[in-house]
């Protein structure tokens, strides 16, 4: 019986098929499953290959269903070589153990360090680091029908000037993540595609600077329904645009932003022409919870059609000047939950909200620079405390807060309280935006 057993056993072992590791630190001949063509290493068969050491002008091209290990992988070059690239059609996973490091060159033939083919598909988890330097394009780039989704690990992104991070044309999703990106200039984006872009959890620390944080041509969805805000955290340190897509849903995650124009943005090839989404634009904004920090050089939130919020905190800084608005939609601005505090430029009106909340607002609130404004309820507890980032003084701005009455403070001093109004209607306000207080305060004056 033991015989037999052992016989069994062998037979098995046969069939188990084991991983291939291609180590790029040696002097390289065909293997299992892949071959070798100069500097280039094709892998042909389906399976799972453990790569690792170091190449200088070697790469790699997948022409098969994969699995890859990246264990302390560096490949480098100072070619026309594409580090990594993936054929049409094929669904490669990259599990990241250790740190690897992938860098091309700005003679790069492709316009990726790792380049995706036409329907193909990257899966990267794992819990190591991949650093990616790219001096061509993007870090991780496709062409038709691509996507990315990420369930874990570390990306670190490093670029020159003109740079970008990641673009695939189907759409991204990070489960998880730990993410880098710093460019110092330039007019490429972090996180991009033309497809549904979803960021669920993890860290993500942004630096683009000209280019936009994360921009997308259809759907972005930020955090997860009933998830807690430590699940996501997102930082766009700098951008010209922190966000951008054609419909925006933010359910959870701490989201600070800084941008030279727009904050976030909610527009598309559907909804390019102002006032041409009024009502009907499938263009919104969607806020249903997460923690919310824009401060912009321009409009703070700004759709081209209709803006939703029923839950979350969201404050916005605006460009301090009669131009730009806090709050800014070509449809309609609900509000039914929540905390929203707007305050920098009044706009055409400042923020015009259908609002089933209490709220304050004032055009002569005095905020200067540094000062810091906190909102309180009817027992003097503080509902949110939060300092002004603008270096002028700041005269517009609107809060509304679900539950009890609540009053409104800068450096200590009230500015106004629930249920009452200190704003003056300006010229360019059209009557329908002038609430029932400042009617009212119009009427006395003929009484």
């Amino acid at each position: 019986m033991i015989y037999k057993t052992i016989f069994l056993m062998f037979i098995i072992v046969l069939f188990i098929k084991s991983d291939t590791t291609i180590d790029f630190s040696s002097t390289l001949s065909d293997g299992a499953g892949y071959s070798i063509s100069g500097s280039t290493v094709t892998i042909s068969s389906e399976g799972t290959y453990i790569l690792t050491g170091t190449g200088t002008n070697k790469n790699l091209v997948i022409s098969s269903d994969a699995t890859l290990t990246l264990n302390s992988l560096s490949l480098t070059s100072s070619s026309s070589l594409t580090p990594i690239i993936i054929s049409s059609g094929k669904t490669v996973t990259m599990k990241l153990t250790g740190t690897s490091s992938l860098t091309d060159s700005s003679s790069n033939s492709n316009e990726g360090i790792i380049y995706l083919n036409s329907g193909s598909s990257l899966t990267i988890s794992g819990d190591g680091t991949l650093n990616l330097t790219p001096n061509k394009n993007m870090a991780i780039n496709g062409t038709t029908d691509t996507s990315l989704t990420v369930n874990g690990g570390k990306i670190n992104i490093s670029s020159n000037s003109q740079i970008g991070g990641i673009y695939l044309r189907k759409g991204i999703t990070f489960n998880d993540c730990t993410y880098s990106y710093t460019a110092s200039s330039g007019s490429n984006h972090a996180i991009d595609s033309e497809g549904n872009i979803q960021i669920i959890k993890g860290t993500y620390t942004i630096s683009s600077g000209n280019g936009k944080g994360i921009q997308t041509e259809k759907y972005l969805y930020l955090g997860k329904d009933g998830s807690d805000n430590s699940d996501l955290s997102i930082t766009i340190n700098t951008s010209n645009e922190g966000i951008e897509a054609e419909r925006i849903e933010i359910h959870s995650g701490t989201i600070s932003i800084t941008a030279s124009e727009d904050g976030i943005n909610a527009a598309g090839n559907d909804c390019e022409e102002e006032g041409k989404c009024s009502g009907t634009c499938t263009c919104y904004m969607k806020f249903t919870g997460g923690q919310i920090k824009v401060d912009s050089g321009e409009d703070g939130l700004d759709s081209n059609g209709d803006i939703v919020i029923s839950g979350g905190q969201i404050i916005v800084f605006s460009n301090p000047t009669t131009e730009d608005q806090t709050v800014d939609q070509d449809g309609k601005l609900t509000i039914t939950g929540g905390t929203l505090l707007a305050a920098g430029g009044v706009g055409m009106g400042g923020v015009q909200a259908a609002n089933s909340q209490k709220y304050i607002t004032s055009s002569q609130a005095g905020i200067g620079p540094s000062s810091t404004i906190s909102v309180k309820d009817s027992n003097n507890n503080e509902i949110l405390s939060v300092q002004n980032p603008k270096s002028s003084t700041l005269n517009y701005i609107y809060v509304t807060t679900s539950g009890s009455d609540f009053s409104l403070y800068s450096d200590g001093k009230e500015i106004g309280s629930s249920g009452t109004t200190t704003s003056t209607p300006t010229a360019n306000q059209d009557f329908k935006f002038i609430n029932k207080f400042n009617i009212i305060s119009l009427l006395s004056l003929f009484l």
